[in-house]
């Protein structure tokens, strides 16, 4: 499988032809010029829905213009801002002529975080540093852990997030290769106790991959997790697929665990366990759940009905070589 370099100008080229906006590139940093002043500076990776500018004479804020159909929830954003590494956000309306037909833009405004994305720093990480990132996302799962459903109760719609889980699972059932159905057997045998209202129910970033979380250049500890669009509630762990990508990546030739992925592995969960007193009935539950998630990120389609199951976008790529690797 040839290796894929991702182009900055190609993306953001791609999303303004993808979106059939009403406002061009052009239009969106003359609005950061009018509003901010400074210089504008594209983020360095962009996402498929939206444009990303960090702007301001400090450059301490992010700009973001999305498709209306993958709009912000500020009340969910305003949610998960717990500590230091969550970004603030706001709305701060609409941009473009919609009067030949083409659809506006939304636009936010967040305050800029430090740190570079886990993907650019991956390969370059000490031994402590990656030490450091494991650590510190313990400590993020440890802390959805404690707070829980508490935190969300007002949000949880039980049935409907029985009807989710229910309907990806039946997807991976009567679409996934034979050699992986074993697992998905064994994550739906326990897939009532994990959505029996009793399990914690937590507000679950639809996309926590190593672009989405950011890390300092000098230490490796975690100072951001980003875009939080189409966050919802669902059982913890769903988004444990987030530890692999920390322990290893894939590249042209398949998926590499680094060499002391299992050593970073168990100070994960050793952290984990620590932080939170959790009981072996209850870490059996979490390890089906880590792989419930993996089943829905890696084995089923994109579909924008399900906001917090991100799943795969184009089916026709080799995503099932992430099943073999994480499985």
């Amino acid at each position: 499988m040839p290796l894929v370099v991702y182009n900055l100008d190609s993306a953001i080229q791609s999303f303004f032809a993808e979106a059939g906006a009403s406002s061009s590139r052009f239009q969106c940093d003359e609005f950061v010029c009018q509003r901010y002043g400074g210089r504008i500076q594209p983020a360095t990776i962009q996402g498929i829905n939206s444009y990303t500018a960090i702007v301001g004479p400090a450059a301490d804020k992010v700009v973001q213009f999305r498709e209306k159909s993958s709009l912000l929830d500020t009340a969910m954003l305003k949610l998960a801002k717990d500590g230091d590494v969550v970004p603030s956000g706001r709305d701060l309306g609409w941009i473009g002529d919609t009067s030949l037909g083409y659809p506006a833009l939304a636009v936010y405004e967040m305050e800029k975080l430090p740190g570079e994305t886990f993907v650019m720093k991956r390969m370059s990480l000490e031994a402590q540093q990656r030490f450091n990132a494991v650590r510190d996302l313990a400590g993020f799962f440890a802390q959805a852990w404690l707070k829980g459903k508490a935190a969300v109760s007002h949000l949880i719609d039980l049935p409907a997030i029985k009807e989710e889980c229910h309907a990806r699972f039946k997807y991976l059932t009567d679409k996934l290769p034979e050699s992986f159905l074993p697992v998905v057997g064994e994550v739906q045998d326990v897939l009532p106790a994990l959505i029996d209202g009793n399990y914690p129910l937590i507000l679950t970033h639809s996309d926590l991959n190593e672009m989405n979380i950011l890390v300092n250049l000098d230490t490796g500890e975690i100072t951001g997790v980003i875009d939080w669009a189409d966050a919802s509630i669902l059982p913890f762990g769903f988004t444990l697929y987030a530890l692999e990508n920390v322990l290893g990546c894939m590249n042209s030739g398949g998926w590499k665990w680094f060499d002391n992925a299992e050593e970073l592995r168990d100070a994960f969960w050793k952290d984990f366990v620590h932080k939170t007193g959790v009981s072996e009935s209850e870490m059996r539950l979490i390890e089906l759940a880590a792989k419930a998630g993996i089943l829905i990120r890696c084995g089923t389609p994109y579909d924008a009905r399900f906001p917090g199951m991100i799943g795969t976008r184009d089916p026709s790529t080799e995503e099932y070589r992430y099943l073999d690797a994480l499985l």
